[in-house]
């Protein structure tokens, strides 16, 4: 269960990260799965990156294409099928019946080392969920770190607070509520080529619909393996370039609550 700490973090900024929820034999045996998949590509061997040959890509090429090596791994599906995982999702989500035909299994990301300086990407943001007339949370992503993750390492990044924005009572396409995020002056930085500086970005906005001053941030998913991060599936992120020299690993899934599925197929 999130402490009530943490659970006042997420209402607010719409992302928390919880610590050491997984042991270490359960975060080596998913990783060990995944490492498999590139020794197909020679990539891996015996549970080791071998990329010494392998020169770093441009972002945002990751060096090989995710249907290269799937989604169906069994240890990391165990992982999101964990009691702590189920325990958290029923505590943001009142025990709320989930969808499982939109989202059906977990996704495994990794971002192999990229070439150059890391750079705040202005594309790429989205949301995987339209807004919906009920303003209710539709669901949450949980990310779960298999491989120690620096800044500038790869991890996704998340603008908190975001979530509680353009909840107007109306249903907006996801790719529409990019579009509208703009309107505030925080995302026209963000999405701006070149960017300001990093240190420019933390703001405060004003929805205009219930007057509320929202502070607005980047988060980036940093960590040790076993960490957890629970999102908002409101919040706009996107992935990022990994200026490090390892590459970086997670494991994500997406818990959709029912009601919010019929809502989606039949918007008002």
């Amino acid at each position: 269960m999130l402490t009530p700490q943490q659970q006042a973090e997420f209402e607010t900024s719409g992302v928390v990260k919880v610590r050491s929820v997984f042991s270490k034999p359960e975060i080596s045996r998913a990783r060990t799965a995944i490492l498999a998949r590139f020794e197909a590509l020679n990539l891996s061997r015996n549970g080791q990156w071998q990329l010494d040959q392998r020169p770093p890509t441009n972002w945002p090429d990751k060096g090989y294409s995710a249907k290269q090596i799937g989604n169906k791994i069994a240890e990391v599906e165990c992982l999101l099928n964990a009691p702590p995982v189920k325990q958290i999702t029923d505590n943001v989500l009142a025990h709320s019946k989930l969808d499982t035909q939109i989202f059906k299994r977990p996704q495994i990301l990794v971002t192999l080392p990229n070439r150059g300086a890391w750079h705040m990407p202005h594309d790429g943001w989205h949301v995987d969920i339209p807004r919906l007339p009920s303003g209710q949370r539709p669901g949450v992503q949980i990310f779960i770190i298999l491989s120690e993750i620096q800044p500038q390492g790869g991890g996704t990044l998340i603008v908190s607070g975001s979530h509680r924005l353009l909840n107007n009572g109306e249903f907006i396409r996801s790719r529409d509520v990019t579009k509208r995020l703009p309107q505030y002056s925080f995302f026209r930085k963000l999405m701006a080529t070149p960017h300001p500086a990093p240190d420019q970005y933390q703001h405060t906005e004003s929805d205009t619909k219930s007057q509320a001053d929202i502070p607005l941030d980047i988060v980036e998913l940093t960590g040790a393996p076993g960490d957890l991060y629970l999102m908002d599936m409101r919040a706009l992120h996107s992935a990022a370039p990994n200026a490090s020299h390892r590459p970086r690993m997670m494991a994500t899934h997406r818990f959709l609550r029912a009601e919010t599925a019929v809502e989606i197929a039949r918007p008002s």
